[in-house]
C-alpha cells in the first residue's frame, strides 16, 4: 500500500495562513470575532497584523486564500499523482503540487471537522460537551447516566414537571434513573423531536450530514415514546429493544427499523463494528474519532462494501486494514488529511 510518508508535510506558515483565511471566513458568514486556536497560535491578533508582518506571510495568504476559492475545482485525479514540486511557482489549478493539496486539506480539516461552524459556538455554551474523539461519561443530578460520544453536546434543565435534556449535536446515549410519583418523566430534545423514556436505556443521534439534520433514536432496554416532530404529536411512536427510527429532514415516511444492539452500541465499549456497510458511510463515522479527516477520491471506491471490527483509539491503522482489503491506496499528510484512492 502506497504511503504519504514521503509527501511533504504543510509547514508552519502555511498552517497560519490557512487557519487565518477559515478565521475571516468565519468572521463573515457567523460574526465571531476572536481568533481560533490555530490562529492565535501564529502570535498575532488579527489576520491584517500576521499579513502585514512580512511580504512571506502576505503570499502566504494569497495562497491560502487562492486554495480556498478554487477547493471546489480540485479534482480527485490529482490526487494520484504528486504533480509538481512544492517549490514550483504555479499555483494555478491546472499545476495543483501536494504542497497546494496540503493547504487545501487543512482547509478542509477545519471545515469537515467543525472547528470553525456555528455547531462548535453551540457546544462551546453547552452545560455538557466532549472534544472531538473523546467520549465522556456524565452523572445527571438524578442520578441518570449519559455517554456523550465524540464532538457532542448536551443543555439539562430539571424541573418539578420534566427531567429536559437537549441533545445539541452529535450523539448520548441515556440510561435514565426510573421516573415516580415524586420523579418527574425523563424527556430528551432534539431539533423539533422528544423522545420519552418509559424504561431505562435508549440512545440518540442528532447531526448534520449532506441531506440535512438526520435524527436517529434507538432503544436498548424496555420502551421509548418518540414524537419525531412535536408540532405533530399524532405521529408518535413506542419503540421497543432493538427498533429504531432514522428520520431525514423533509421526509414524511418513517420506518422502525430491527438493529443488532451489539453493533449499533460498540462505540460505547471502545470499538466500531461494520458489516456490509459502504465506504462513505464508515468514512463518516471514522471521521467521528480521526485526528483529521479521512477523504475519498472517487464515487466508485465510496461505494465499495467494508465489514470488520475496529478499535476507536485505533482509527490510522483501521484505515490501513480498510485500504488494504479493497485494493487501495491511502496518501496521508500527518495531523491533517489521509486520501483514499483506487
Amino acid at each position: 500500500m502506497a504511503q504519504g510518508k514521503n509527501k511533504p508535510e504543510i509547514d508552519e506558515m502555511d498552517q497560519h495562513a490557512a487557519a487565518w483565511v477559515i478565521h475571516d471566513h468565519a468572521v463573515a458568514t457567523t460574526g465571531k470575532q476572536s481568533p481560533s486556536d490555530a490562529a492565535r497560535q501564529s502570535g498575532h491578533a488579527s489576520s491584517r497584523e500576521w499579513i502585514q508582518s512580512t511580504p512571506a506571510r502576505a503570499e502566504a495568504y494569497e495562497n491560502a486564500q487562492s486554495v480556498w476559492d478554487d477547493l471546489a475545482l480540485i479534482d480527485p485525479e490529482d490526487l494520484k499523482q504528486p504533480g509538481p514540486a512544492a517549490n514550483d511557482a504555479s499555483t494555478g489549478p491546472a499545476k495543483r503540487s501536494w504542497h497546494i493539496v496540503a493547504v487545501a486539506a487543512t482547509i478542509l480539516l477545519a471545515v469537515i471537522g467543525g472547528i470553525e461552524l456555528p455547531d462548535l459556538m453551540a457546544r462551546s455554551f453547552a452545560d455538557h460537551s466532549s472534544a472531538h474523539g473523546e467520549i465522556t461519561t456524565l452523572t445527571l443530578a438524578d442520578g441518570s447516566r449519559v455517554l456523550l460520544d465524540s464532538a457532542s453536546a448536551i443543555d439539562v434543565a430539571f424541573s418539578d414537571t420534566e427531567r429536559a435534556v437537549t441533545l445539541i449535536s452529535g450523539r448520548a446515549s441515556f440510561d435514565v434513573a426510573p421516573a415516580s410519583d415524586t420523579v418527574p418523566p425523563f424527556v430528551v430534545h432534539a431539533g423539533n423531536s422528544t423522545t420519552r423514556a418509559l424504561g431505562t436505556k435508549f440512545d440518540v443521534e442528532f447531526g448534520d450530514d449532506d441531506d440535512g439534520h438526520d435524527l436517529t433514536v434507538t432503544a436498548i432496554e424496555h420502551q421509548i415514546m418518540v414524537t419525531p416532530d412535536v408540532a405533530q404529536a399524532d405521529t408518535s411512536l413506542v419503540l421497543s429493544p432493538g427498533e429504531r427510527i432514522s428520520i431525514r429532514a423533509g421526509a414524511s415516511d418513517i420506518a422502525v427499523q430491527q438493529i443488532n444492539l451489539a453493533t449499533s452500541t460498540s462505540w460505547q465499549n471502545g470499538f466500531l463494528i461494520f458489516d456490509h456497510a459502504r465506504l462513505s458511510d464508515v468514512t463518516r463515522t471514522l471521521n467521528r474519532y480521526a485526528s483529521g479527516p479521512i477523504l475519498i477520491a472517487s464515487g466508485d471506491l465510496a461505494n465499495r462494501e467494508v465489514s470488520g471490527m475496529f478499535r476507536i483509539d485505533k482509527i490510522d491503522q483501521a484505515v490501513d486494514v480498510i485500504s488494504k482489503g479493497l485494493g487501495a491506496s491511502s496518501y496521508s499528510i500527518p495531523h491533517v488529511a489521509t486520501f483514499l484512492v483506487e
